[in-house]
């Protein structure tokens, strides 16, 4: 048991063991069980952004990654083949051949704009903590068919609420874009200096905002050539745009600053 548990720390890169025999995390308690609802490939040097929503369909959590972990969870999510094993795939397969497989992966907390996660596996009846960044994390849950968990501390400090609402930090419009209220944390997490802007929360299928490009995660920075500084500010001014008028928007997707034209 010793030598697969050394063998084990070597493959992540002497990521220390936690201490084992953790309880499931569940829905209703502390965690909600998520599934990977896309992933935004950028070029290699570039954050990439993977989107994880909950089983009801009421929580979004984007999360920055790299590419060569955007671009693992994409060739899984897209069944796509490569000639040899890749990195994710290899450690998986010792994982099978070791018997231990991967039980569950928890997002469990958020320091300053770090996200961490942690992988729990089970070997010789034992359940065994190691900490994983959550983009490998995701890579490695996917093929091993392993539930997704984040906690609720995570989804209140930088998760998006879905759906449509009548609250003040939310906004949904007729074409198919639903918003939310920027916050301090979440414009720290997104690399903005200033919590302006509107997070982008959902974009219906087929809608206009779905035809002018905008994505979950973006952050909408102008309108019409007018700064968004608050979620009144942005009301105030889709508002006031009349009925077939097309809609220029400027939105922040990692690191980038891109122009779209929203068409009724």
């Amino acid at each position: 048991m010793k030598k697969w548990i050394i063998f084990l720390w070597i493959i992540f890169n002497s990521i220390p063991l936690m201490n084992p025999g953790a309880s499931l995390p569940s829905e209703g308690e502390d965690a909600l069980e998520v599934t990977v609802k896309g992933v935004n490939l950028k070029p290699m040097g570039e954050n990439s952004v993977v989107i994880l929503v909950d089983l009801k369909g009421e929580m979004a959590l984007p999360i920055l990654i790299g590419f060569s972990e955007a671009r693992a969870i994409g060739l899984k999510i897209n069944d796509i083949k490569t000639i040899r094993p890749m990195t994710h795939d290899l450690i998986n397969s010792i994982l099978d051949r070791l018997k231990a497989p991967l039980a569950r992966v928890v997002i469990n907390k958020v320091e300053g704009d770090i996200i961490y996660s942690i992988l729990y596996f089970t070997l010789d009846g034992s359940e065994i903590q190691v900490d994983s960044r959550p983009s490998d994390a995701i890579a490695l849950a996917l093929r091993a068919e392993a539930p997704i968990f984040v906690s609720r501390e995570v989804f209140k400090a930088v998760g998006v609420e879905l759906g449509e609402s009548g609250r003040e930090d939310r906004f949904v419009m007729g074409q198919g874009l639903s918003v939310q209220k920027m916050t301090p944390l979440l414009a720290k997490y997104f690399g903005l200096e200033s919590p302006e802007g509107v997070l982008v929360s959902d974009v219906k299928p087929g809608s206009p905002a779905e035809g002018a490009g905008l994505k979950t995660g973006d952050v909408i920075i102008d309108v019409n050539g007018k700064r968004i500084k608050s979620m009144g500010g942005f009301k105030s001014i889709v508002q006031d745009i009349g009925e077939g008028e097309r809609i220029n928007l400027l939105v922040r997707r990692g690191g980038d600053s891109i122009p779209l034209v929203m068409r009724p």
